[in-house]
């Protein structure tokens, strides 16, 4: 609506400038047009920013809300996966490292500093191709969330 709106206002706009062109209107009854005009389209202005924002919100909520879930369903695939090999192998289980996040209510107002990579202890070198890919998994999603998570905070 708002759009509409504006693209109508930048029309009379146009018509006001080629009456002038055509010498219907002179310079102070144009400026006169203008002025009304080039409030409206102010005020238009706003109302278009203040409902792209309310879309980019949406849209910033929505795409956290995904990675979360993402987030946790690979987690449970690959701690199912865990469980189905460590009984067929000898080393002795780890500690879990991260925990699977509870299920976040959506508001803006609640967030949660995360550690900054570079200060994260370094982690043990992954022993075979499962532990690399898991170590591989982890970084992406951490590096994700964190990205999710400067993007809210800029926003």
């Amino acid at each position: 609506m708002a759009s509409l709106e504006r693209d109508i206002i930048g029309d009379a706009l146009t018509k006001i400038y080629e009456a002038e062109a055509k010498g219907l209107i002179n310079e102070p009854e144009k400026n006169q047009l203008l002025q009304r005009y080039k409030t409206d389209l102010k005020r238009v202005d706003g109302e278009v920013d203040t409902h792209k924002k309310t879309v980019d919100l949406y849209d910033l909520e929505s795409a956290k809300e995904d990675l979360l879930k993402s987030f946790h369903e690979k987690m449970l695939e690959i701690d199912l996966k865990i469980s189905q090999i460590r009984p067929t192998t000898t080393i002795a289980p780890e500690e879990k490292t991260v925990q699977p996040p509870p299920t976040p209510k959506t508001d803006p107002a609640q967030t949660t500093p995360t550690t900054p990579a570079k200060e994260r202890p370094a982690r043990e070198k992954p022993k075979n191709k499962a532990e690399e890919r898991l170590e591989t998994i982890r970084e992406e999603v951490l590096k994700a969330m964190e990205r999710l998570e400067q993007i809210e905070t800029e926003g």
